[in-house]
Parts: C-alpha cells; structure tokens; sequence
C-alpha cells in the first residue's frame, strides 16, 4: 500500500511537471484583451507572449536535455524551477511590455527543464513496457490544466485581477518543486566519465536523428502538437472577437474541448493491450484529416458556431491518443539517449509550434480562415510523416 502511494504520488509530480507548459498558456489566454489595454498594445502583440514563451521552451530544451544525460535530471529541474518561479513573479510586477515579453522568454527557457526531464524521468523510471500507460496517465492529469486553466482565467481576466493568473504560475511550480525535492527519484545518474561539450551533445543528436522510428514519431509529435498550438492561440481572437464569446464563455469552450482529450487518453490505455501504440495514432491522425477539411468546409458554408465546435472537440479529442502513443514510441527507440531524444522532440515540438504561431501573426486577416487551415495543413504534414519509411 505504501509502495502504491508513493507511485501515486511520483505520478502526479510528473503530471504537475508536464503541465506547467500547457499552464503558462492556457491560464491567460481569456486576458489577453485585458492584457492589450494594460500594455497598450494591439491584440496581436499580446498573441505574441505566447510566440516568446514557446521560442524558449524550443531553445532550452536543446541544452537541458543533455545537460540531464550528464548532470543527473534533478539538478536542471531544481533550477529550472527556481528561475520560472522568479520570473512568473516579475511579469506581476512589470508594467513594460518589452520587459514582460523577455520576462515570458526567460520563463520558456526555465520551463523547458520541466518538460524534457519529466519525460525522460518516465522513461528512466517505468522502461518501454509501461512508458505508454504512465505517458497516457500523464497526458490525462495533464488535460485537466487546459479545463481549470481556462476557466480559472476567465474568472481572473479582469483589469484588477488578471495579474494573479501569473501568481497561480508561480505557486504551482513551487508545488513542482517541492515535489522534486521530496517525492521524486533521481532517475538516470550523473555519469563522471561523460563531459558537457559540444561534441558530445552532437554525437547524441546524431544517434537520434539516425534512427528511422525516432524520426517518424518525433516529427508526427511535433507537428501534431503545432497544430493544438494553433488553435490554442488563434481561439481568443476566433471565438471571441469573431463569434462573440465572452471571457468566461470562452474559458466553459475551451475546457470542454479539453475533455476529450481526457476521454480519449482514458480509453488509450484500454486499446493499447488491443491494438498497439502504432495502429492507435495512425487511426487519430486520420480522423483529424477528415474532421480538419470538415472545419474548414463548415466555415466557407457559414456553418453554425456549435457545428464547427463539435468537429473541432472531435480533432482535439485524437490527441489524446497521439501525444502518449507517440511519446512514448519515439523515447523506446532512442532509450540509451532518452534525455537527449526528449530534448531534441520538445524543442522540434516548440519551434515548429513557434513557427506556426509566428505564421498565424503573419497570416491574420480578420477571419478564422488561416487558423484553421494552419491547423489541418499540419495534420496533413503529421500523416506524410507517420506514412514515411526511410530505407536503409
């Protein structure tokens, strides 16, 4: 009974770790008009937080991710932590907006240590055989952050109150560490005869990216995850200023389209032992090509708003299936280097996010048109990779 407590708890440390990400995005999102006024910016300048946020998350998870291969994981976490608690602190207090987007840069790069080190912790606690389930568990708990987040948000996204949504950032990766410091095993040790350098960290990648089922699940996971960040910055201006959602209708959507996801990642660990992690995402990236094309049919037809959300709470809900599955599928393949594979997946998965959200700065019009069919070209790009077999 104590052993399974302990589990329990190590599980949900890790959940804690995976979501402070998804925290540091969902959390604000019914503010950013609320933020606009404040700062004194256009919409589209606040959208750009995000950008920062994920261009830090991209970049320091190239340098956390080996640094864990030779320092142990615990050490990066711990400061990662520290330094993204401090920073959440400062963005209360700043009244620049140029400070505040350095101050979100700084705390992607803090917050990229939670992200590559938690999954290589699965991968150096559990091995390949249960890394699926503990991925899917983890994806579940997870899912909870983008329905309180929101929610939560909306309730705080006032001029007087939207403030101690950086607040909750901040007391939930100090929960984080605390968890680190106390619950959390130390995973794969520092290796002495291993050297931080240049060389090394090339030699890693390399072993990576020449692994052909490293490369089809790494790039399928990073380009699915692209196309939830379009949606995720792309939904404030979309629902709200197009549609006309308030802030707390916007926080109850964006929540319900999370529990999909959920659903979906609690039937994944009943399919798993049926079908296997493979079969799985190929079936949910085929369902989000088919229901991708349906949104964008339904939006040049003038389709109702509770159409269009109901096939986009079907798209969302496949990822449920294909973030564990292809976590997990990816880190099995490169296990001698599991720190270095999750660094290099998290930060392709940031960038390319980066990118796309870059691209949906570039490509706003005034309409829902670029967000969806930013959304579904991704899609498309994950099925081209899944499809792919390099011959060797």
């Amino acid at each position: 009974m104590k052993e399974h407590r302990k589990t329990l708890l190590i599980t949900l440390t890790l959940g804690i770790l995976t979501a402070i990400g998804s925290i540091s995005i969902d959390i604000y999102l019914p503010a950013f008009e609320v933020m606009a006024h404040y700062f004194k910016v256009p919409l589209v300048r606040i959208e750009s937080t995000v950008t920062v946020f994920l261009f830090g998350m991209a970049f320091g998870q190239l340098f956390i991710g080996p640094l864990s291969d030779v320092w142990g994981r615990k050490r990066p976490l711990q400061i990662g932590l520290t330094v993204y608690i401090l920073c959440s602190l400062c963005c209360i207090l700043t009244s620049s907006f140029t400070l505040f987007l350095v101050l979100r840069f700084i705390q992607g790069l803090a917050g990229s240590a939670c992200q590559v080190i938690s999954r290589a912790l699965v991968n150096d606690l559990y091995g390949d055989r249960k890394a699926a389930h503990v991925f899917t568990i983890l994806q579940i708990i997870m899912g909870i952050s983008p329905i309180l987040a929101p929610m939560t948000g909306g309730m705080l996204a006032d001029a007087e109150t939207w403030k101690y949504l950086f607040l909750i950032m901040a007391l939930i990766s100090a929960t984080g560490l605390t968890g680190c410091l106390t619950i959390l095993p130390p995973g794969k040790r520092p290796e002495d005869h291993k050297k931080l350098n240049l060389p090394a960290i090339r030699n890693a990648y390399s072993y990576c990216l020449k692994n052909t089922a490293f490369v089809n699940y790494a790039l399928l996971r990073a380009i699915s995850n692209s196309a939830a960040f379009a949606f995720v910055t792309g939904s404030p201006f979309v629902l709200m200023q197009i549609y006309g959602l308030s802030k707390k209708q916007f926080g109850l959507v964006f929540s319900l389209l999370a529990v999909g996801i959920i659903c979906t990642g609690i039937l994944n660990t009943r399919f798993l032992s049926c079908y296997g992690a493979a079969r799985i995402t190929k079936f949910a990236i085929a369902v989000q090509m088919i229901t991708g094309f349906v949104m964008i049919i339904l939006l040049a037809t003038g389709g109702s708003l509770l159409s269009l959300l109901s096939v986009t709470f079907i798209f969302m809900s496949m990822l449920g299936f294909i973030l564990p599955n292809a976590t997990s599928l990816y880190l099995v393949a490169v296990s001698t280097y599991s720190g270095a594979g999750s660094a290099l997946v998290g930060s392709m998965s940031y960038l390319s996010a980066f990118l796309i959200t870059s691209l949906l700065s570039l490509l706003h019009n005034n309409t829902a048109y670029p967000m969806f069919i930013v959304m579904w070209v991704c899609v498309v790009l994950a099925f081209s990779c899944l499809m792919y077999r390099k011959i060797s």
